[in-house]
């Protein structure tokens, strides 16, 4: 296994560990805290299947335009699907899937704002769909490529979307599209494959 492959899995259970509540969170705000790795979040691909643009996960499904996404079906990429541009211009690449627990209390936003004063973060927002409003932050993976957490309520979870993008202003409607295409198993049109 190459030297990066093990940093970025070491530093992507670090990342998910620490960003989607799955550990105790220290209430004492003027702390030491960890500083946010610029990593990705390695995908179990045995647990996502794919169809004709349908994505499902064993917590939920989405519709991914296979005219304008492609499934990647590599354990190695830190995405589990792929925007089509033909070029190197607009890079955008896409996982979801749902937090372990979070704490008791914290809110989507408030797991956000919580980061907020760090130094790696580059920028926090929103993005609102019809069903959720999805709350991010942003941090730099290299020179080129900027990576977002986007994260959601949803009972005593969070839905979470991880992407990677050289280009969010280009690309954050296309993300939309597909958030507001999670289809969860109380849904009454869940699409079955």
């Amino acid at each position: 296994m190459k030297k990066n492959t093990i940093t970025a899995v070491f530093s992507a259970a670090v990342l998910l560990t620490t960003m989607c509540g799955c550990t105790a969170q220290n209430t004492d705000p003027t702390a030491h805290s960890e500083p946010i790795q610029s990593a990705t979040i390695p995908l179990d691909k045995e647990k996502t299947s794919y169809f004709n643009g349908y994505v499902k996960s064993r917590d939920f499904s989405y519709y991914a335009d296979p005219n304008l996404w492609a499934y990647e079906n590599s354990p190695d990429d830190t995405c589990e699907i792929r925007m089509i541009t033909g070029k190197d211009i607009n890079k955008c690449g896409l996982s979801l899937f749902m937090s372990d627990e979070k704490p008791q209390g914290e809110t989507a936003e408030l797991k956000v704002l919580s980061v907020v004063n760090k130094d790696e973060i580059l920028s926090t927002g929103t993005l609102a769909t019809a069903d959720r409003t999805f709350y991010y932050y942003e941090w730099s993976v290299d020179d080129d490529i900027n990576a977002r957490m986007y994260l959601a309520d949803y009972n005593d979870n969070y839905i979470c979307a991880y992407s990677e993008s050289n280009n969010f202003g280009y690309v954050e409607n296309k993300i939309a599209d597909i958030l507001s295409m999670i289809k969860l198993p109380e849904d009454k049109e869940t699409t079955t494959f």
